[in-house]
């Protein structure tokens, strides 16, 4: 650590409280990219013998090679991943790797670390959104999507609709989270290394070339801003906030449909679990997780709007604090991608045991209100007549769809030469072709339509990694010319 200012160490309990080794574990590779990134950066800018930066990016050639296999530790004494780096590096190289941090502070390598980290996270993430909806799709658009359920409006029996539209609608819902965290990537376009500790440096930084070498659009516009913005961190929480929701909402759905009382939902096996004492038991020990996921994920953008709240610019140690949760909020999100499409894949959708004929499933009413409205009765009118002759057929034991026409004639006389006849269930999502509607042919359109997006969204995450991943081999080739050392330099 950094005492020289100070006659005595840091007391040990403060260091337990400063130290971050644990979490910097994560953007250690981020922090190697820099490193390398950086000290090209200065030796083209003349503020580094050429020399010192073969040996340096060799060094951290080496580094991020051990980093990939775990053999690179982080050790508390030095408090964070910056300065074990730093350590390391002078340790195997010297004076070299004291000149490593010519022209940088930690407080804009972490805010570089956390930008380079979260784009990668990212890319995982959409590339997982990208899964869960494939499998969404490709399991509405099976047999099991045209079976006909009963939807449900304050969990009471509804219209009927068909499981597709169930699925696709979800599936809907998390095209919008891939979109949001999209948004999020492709606002990462300033790079923060080259801010100092918050006002720039009076040395000749080429931050454009840093940015370029970073895979970002351009260096940031204000030093004080590049050390200090947690926007995208933010953001990225409050999206996987909304994603948890989305992924508790669909579980929901799966573990009131594996109800026996329901029966419209068979998780397979490899998605549940039995009782300790029950051995009869198939219990929807998964799906009730992946509910449970909102809460903590909504906590963690609670926390860090709330850290957020009141700090005065530039840097403030409280931004550390930030880190662990947005490194556990992605982390949890791989999690559920991971667990949700395999399980959706997998899982049987039946019409249920509520009886579709019942009276508590009797949807016919709405087309038989739409009838009269069609000849003129006014919507209110026709509700009130309707909902009056239902509570008679109630009371006698009877159901709409038993009615023979002439009876319904007589009771609405404005159905002459309108002849109605309630749909039977399996007929019912057809008879709604409105645009967005539950008719099948709205349905496709809707699974069409969250299809195309998904593979839209897969070739620009294809197109990102490529990206990247020439900006890292630029790394490896020849540097430009490095200019020469001005007078007095080693």
């Amino acid at each position: 650590m950094l005492r020289e200012r100070f006659g005595r160490p840091l007391d040990r309990s403060a260091l337990a409280l400063s130290e971050s080794t644990a979490e910097d574990l994560e953007i250690l590779p981020a922090d190697l990219w820099g490193s390398r990134v950086h000290a090209r950066m200065l030796g083209e800018a003349g503020l580094l013998p050429a020399a010192s930066v073969r040996r340096l990016d060799r060094a951290l050639r080496e580094l991020e090679a051990e980093a990939a296999l775990g053999r690179f530790h982080l050790d508390p004494r030095f408090e964070d991943v910056h300065l074990n780096v730093e350590a390391e590096l002078t340790r195997r190289l010297g004076a070299d790797g004291e000149r490593l941090h010519t022209g940088r502070s930690r407080n804009d390598q972490v805010a570089t670390d956390l930008a380079v980290y979260l784009r990668g996270a990212l890319l995982d993430l959409e590339e997982g959104l990208g899964e869960l909806l494939e499998a969404l799709v490709e399991r509405a658009r099976s047999d099991a999507g045209q079976v006909v359920v009963p939807g449900w409006t304050h969990q009471q029996p509804a219209q009927r609709v068909y499981v597709g539209q169930i699925l696709g609608t979800h599936a809907l819902r998390f095209q919008r989270d891939l979109a949001r965290l999209s948004s999020v990537r492709a606002r990462l376009t300033d790079c923060p290394l080259g801010s100092g500790a918050l006002a720039g440096s009076s040395l000749p930084l080429d931050r454009e070339r840093t940015a370029h070498l970073l895979g970002f659009e351009r260096p940031g516009r204000s030093s004080l801003d590049g050390v200090s913005d947690r926007d995208a961190p933010t953001e990225t929480l409050a999206a996987l906030a909304l994603f948890g929701v989305h992924a508790s909402s669909l579980a929901e759905e799966l573990v009131l449909g594996s109800m026996p009382e329901l029966g419209r939902v068979r998780l397979a096996d490899p998605f549940v679990t039995t009782s300790s004492l029950m051995p009869h038991k198939r219990n929807p020990d998964l799906a009730e997780l992946l509910r449970a996921e909102a809460a903590p994920a909504i906590g963690r953008l609670v926390s860090a709007l709330t850290l957020l709240k009141g700090l005065p610019l530039a840097y403030n140690r409280d931004l550390q604090v930030g880190k662990p949760l947005l490194f556990a909020g992605v982390a949890r999100a791989r999690l559920l991608l991971d667990l949700l499409p395999p399980m959706v894949a997998t899982a049987e959708f039946r019409p249920g045991r509520v009886d579709l004929g019942s009276e508590e499933a009797e949807t016919g009413s709405v087309e038989l209100v739409d009838r009269l409205v069609e000849a003129g009765v006014p919507f209110r009118a026709a509700h009130r007549r309707v909902a009056r002759f239902l509570t008679a057929l109630e009371r006698r034991g009877e159901t709409l769809r038993e009615l023979p026409p002439s009876l319904l004639n007589r009771r609405f006389p404005e159905l002459k030469g309108r002849p109605f006849r309630p749909a039977s269930p399996t007929e019912e999502p057809e008879r709604r072709r409105t645009v967005g509607g539950s008719a099948w042919r709205e349905v496709e359109g809707l699974l069409r339509e969250v299809d195309r997006s998904r593979r839209s969204a897969d070739r620009a995450v294809v197109a990102e990694r490529r990206r990247l991943a020439r900006l890292r081999s630029e790394l490896d080739r020849p540097p430009r010319a490095l200019r020469r050392r001005s007078p007095g330099g080693s």
